[in-house]
């Protein structure tokens, strides 16, 4: 491993972000759903069910994650987590049936609640360390890795590289650009000392057993909200664009690469915005963002107007999942990784639930309709930050 000498919170800031960046470009298939539900003729019920895999496959880790980063530390778990995942990945890219591709989707997210309890446990770390925030841009950063996937993933689609090939590359890519976050996100074991005795003595101000958890709930609920716009827009928006307005896979697949890259501007904007008016405020406004966009989603006549609204979505629900891990980090009373594990254990039961559910509304009404859930969603983030901001 690198050496404590040279770490500082600089380099641990470009490790742990170059992280977010490669659990990003897992989404490389996502403009490529429509061409894989056609492909597998899958009807819009089944289909919401085999891309809601990965989510339940988060789901079941339940507490996992928490255990094996207090055991094995941050770095370590996203490290093996990471190369997990991209084989999963290799392998859901060439499968051969909707049942293989699931299970690969299933095992991914398995694989992936780990990466996402490690990164943002890592990342709290080093925002203590470095005495400032920085979660809405680390979440950028995944943000760009997503854009760059699904930039890539439109382009295959339109140059109709086969998808086992695609798939290939990228998680050999992946592979590669985890070993050097691994060298490079290092944290000093001081650093990492004087942490756990700042956190043992708000721990001893805490309530004891179950009741340490209740802080958490609003924040799990926060989380869960917060990701509904990302799955809509991930797994829905471009097979909207194809059904709704006859676009081509690569255009409509383009839909999920506009969402993102306003995000990422988003997820830039709200750490400053975050350090003047409060993370909770910010959070709210993006909900209300989040609304606004779904109903531009759903109103419009003409596919232009579609991708105004996901530039809406993208902006809004920018901070709202950072907000919820941030907070969640910094909880007294719970052991490391664990407020961070429960927040992405809801987050993943949300993102397990949403797809199928909007899958269900679709086939009995149409995916317009099904976009509803979104503002709904948004509301409910809007409501929720606003209430739990802090009162000074």
């Amino acid at each position: 491993m690198l050496g404590q000498s040279s770490a500082s919170p600089g380099r641990a800031r470009v490790g742990v972000s170059l992280n977010f960046f490669t659990n990003g470009l897992m989404l490389t298939l996502v403009p490529r759903l429509p061409e894989i539900k056609q492909a597998f003729e899958l009807s819009d019920d089944f289909y919401g069910i085999v891309v809601a895999a990965m989510g339940a496959g988060a789901l079941v880790v339940g507490p996992l994650p928490a255990r094996f980063i207090a055991r094995h530390g941050a770095l370590k778990v996203a490290l093996v987590s990471t190369i997990g995942a991209a084989l999963m990945l290799a392998l859901a890219s060439g499968a051969a049936s909707p049942l293989a591709f699931a299970v690969a989707f299933f095992l991914m997210g398995v694989l992936d609640a780990h990466i996402d309890a490690a990164q943002n446990t890592q990342g709290v770390a080093v925002q203590i360390w470095a005495g400032r925030t920085i979660m809405s841009s680390l979440h950028a950063t995944w943000s760009v890795g997503a854009t760059v996937a699904t930039l890539a993933g439109s382009l295959a689609a339109g140059l109709r590289v086969p998808l086992a090939v695609h798939g290939g590359v990228m998680a050999a890519t992946i592979i590669v650009l985890a070993l050097a976050c691994y060298r490079m996100g290092v944290i000093p074991p001081d650093v990492r000392l004087a942490q756990l005795h700042s956190k043992q003595k708000a721990d001893q101000q805490a309530p004891a057993n179950w009741r340490r958890l209740l802080p958490v709930l609003p924040l799990a609920l926060l989380g869960v909200v917060g990701v509904v716009p990302e799955d809509a827009t991930n797994n829905w928006a471009a097979l909207y664009l194809v059904d709704h307005f006859g676009l081509g896979y690569s255009p409509a697949g383009m839909a999920v690469t506009v969402m993102l890259v306003a995000q990422v501007i988003g997820r830039l904007l709200s750490d400053p915005l975050a350090d003047r008016y409060g993370q909770e405020t910010v959070a709210s406004v993006g909900g209300g963002l989040v609304a606004a966009g779904a109903l531009v989603v759903i109103a419009t006549p003409v596919a232009p107007l579609v991708y105004v609204g996901l530039v809406l979505i993208g902006v809004g629900c920018a901070p709202i999942v950072p907000t919820a891990f941030s907070a969640a980090g910094r909880l007294p009373g719970l052991a490391s990784g664990t407020g961070i594990s429960l927040v992405g254990f809801a987050l993943r039961l949300g993102l397990t639930l949403n797809s199928p559910l909007m899958g269900a509304v679709a086939e009995r009404s149409s995916v317009r309709a099904a976009f509803g859930i979104v503002v709904i969603a948004g509301l409910a983030a809007c409501l929720l930050a606003w209430r739990y901001r802090p009162r000074h």
